[in-house]
């Protein structure tokens, strides 16, 4: 058998019509929220000079621009803005330190091999760019990117014989990634917690 319900009547409670300062500070600041959160003008910068390239590179591929020959324009810009194991032979070989050659390493991260490659790089660059630039600042963001991308081409070069382009932001990305995990690693040690879970 079923205990009986303890059945208490409803209560009238006095509900404060007027809104509160609390509610009313955020309904004012809902209209004045960005959809975004504000990105640092480098990151910016490099997000639209990756996404402008490859919207140049997929409409021409698609027929939209340039004609048939505009079909050809991604294998053109990789064979020559792609990095190249054998350009570091090259211009050691030939000890040409001005070489036009040498541009490979700083232009291979402005050409990728699709549209999905693209994404996925700009997606990394916004996100750790963001994080990056706030702390560090604009040059600081441009300089680790770059400086990465160096080092990806130079290791690139020294650590295989392949003789396949290197192309794609991710050595950026990556070296985005190596400055966050320090801004951890510092801020958990002034925190007094375990660095080693950046």
């Amino acid at each position: 058998m079923m205990a009986p319900l303890d059945y208490q009547p409803a209560r009238a409670y006095r509900v404060d019509q007027s809104p509160s300062r609390k509610a009313s500070k955020m309904s004012s600041d809902d209209h004045t929220q960005p959809l975004f959160n504000a990105l640092p003008p480098a990151v910016v910068a490099l997000a639209l000079a990756i996404f402008g390239v490859e919207l140049v590179l997929s409409a021409g591929a698609r027929g939209y621009v340039g004609g048939p020959e505009a079909v050809g324009w991604r294998l053109e810009a990789i064979r020559e803005f792609a990095f190249f194991g054998q350009v570091v032979d090259f211009v050691v070989q030939r000890q040409d330190w001005a070489s036009p050659e040498l541009k490979r390493f700083v232009t291979y991260p402005f050409v990728h091999l699709s549209f999905t490659h693209v994404i996925f790089v700009i997606v990394f660059l916004l996100a750790l760019g963001k994080l990056v630039g706030e702390v560090f600042g604009n040059l600081a963001v441009l300089v680790v990117f770059f400086t990465s991308t160096i080092f990806g081409a130079l290791i690139y070069a020294g650590l295989t014989a392949d003789t396949r382009p290197l192309v794609g932001g991710y050595p950026g990305a990556y070296g985005l990634i190596g400055a966050y995990t320090f801004l951890l690693w510092v801020s958990y040690g002034a925190a007094g917690e375990n660095q080693y879970r950046a």
